[in-house]
């Protein structure tokens, strides 16, 4: 078992922070999810994300995306994902090690590169 805790910034119902979770756990990281609907990320902490993730924070592709006005599109991310917090990219992971955003083979596999013992 790994020492290192990561946070998960997700979605409880969303399939991929899900899939992210149970991988994680399964190479032996301790996974804490933070269900950004139920606990609504603070505004320092979206500046934060920014600051790692940039542009990317921001799932376009998403359904709360393409239903925002043009108006709220042309608004600062942070107020955008204040009030819609579905609109973070997930899952988001972070560690005291390193940080990802979003669930894909290549953030797989760093994952388990990651969680391999140096020998």
């Amino acid at each position: 078992m790994l020492n290192e805790t990561i946070k998960i910034l997700g979605l409880k119902n969303c399939d991929k922070c899900r899939e992210a979770q149970k991988k994680l756990n399964n190479l032996g990281y301790c996974v804490e999810l933070t269900d950004i609907r139920k606990n609504p990320i603070r505004p320092e902490q979206i500046k934060q994300l920014i600051s790692l993730f940039g542009g990317q924070i921001l799932n376009k592709r998403s359904t709360t995306y393409r239903s925002l006005t043009s108006f709220e599109k042309n608004s600062s991310l942070v107020q955008l994902i204040q009030k819609y917090p579905a609109l973070i990219k997930r899952p988001v992971i972070m560690s005291s090690k390193r940080n990802s955003i979003g669930w894909n083979s290549e953030i797989i596999e760093e994952w388990s590169r990651v969680s391999k013992p140096a020998y």
